[in-house]
């Protein structure tokens, strides 16, 4: 769970369901249907890698849920956008044409969630990684650390 930067279509416009941003994971639907039927089948042979005695839709869960996948984009990712993954992910920034505009609106603006700007050094740090996780917790100091702190 943390923020990552997801390439996204230019001037992409994540889906909303009641106004608020429908949490999507980072993968197409059809790859991801055919790669959960393709699983199961070896698991009904009883020649999946991991095949244990229970059913495999508890070893897996069940077959992807259409809402929560992208559906044919059809144009190529060149843009990049800031997404948090404690759910399947939403937008938590715009999306921007290139990573430079992108650290100048995280220095600028933070994200939609932290509304602060970050630190520069902290910004470029993050956008190259292109992952951190939510938070960091010190138990010794009772610190708690984000991505906009520079973990």
């Amino acid at each position: 769970m943390g923020r990552e930067i997801r390439m996204v279509p230019p001037n992409w416009e994540h889906p909303k369901k009641d106004d608020k941003y429908q949490p999507m994971y980072d993968k197409d639907f059809d790859k991801a249907l055919k790669n959960w039927v393709e699983e199961y089948e070896l698991w009904k042979q009883g020649k999946h890698p991991d095949q244990e005695g229970y059913p495999y839709w508890e070893y897996a869960g069940g077959p992807p849920d259409p809402e929560y996948y992208q559906h044919n984009i059809t144009q190529d990712k060149t843009w990049v956008q800031v997404y948090e993954t404690v759910s399947e992910g939403t937008p938590v920034t715009p999306p921007f044409a290139t990573k430079e505009e992108l650290i100048d609106y995280l220095v600028g603006n933070g994200t939609f969630w932290d509304s602060r700007g970050w630190r520069r050094e902290n910004a470029e740090k993050f956008v190259e990684s292109g992952w951190a996780p939510s938070g960091i917790f010190n138990t010794a100091t009772g610190e708690f650390k984000t991505a906009r702190d520079g973990i």
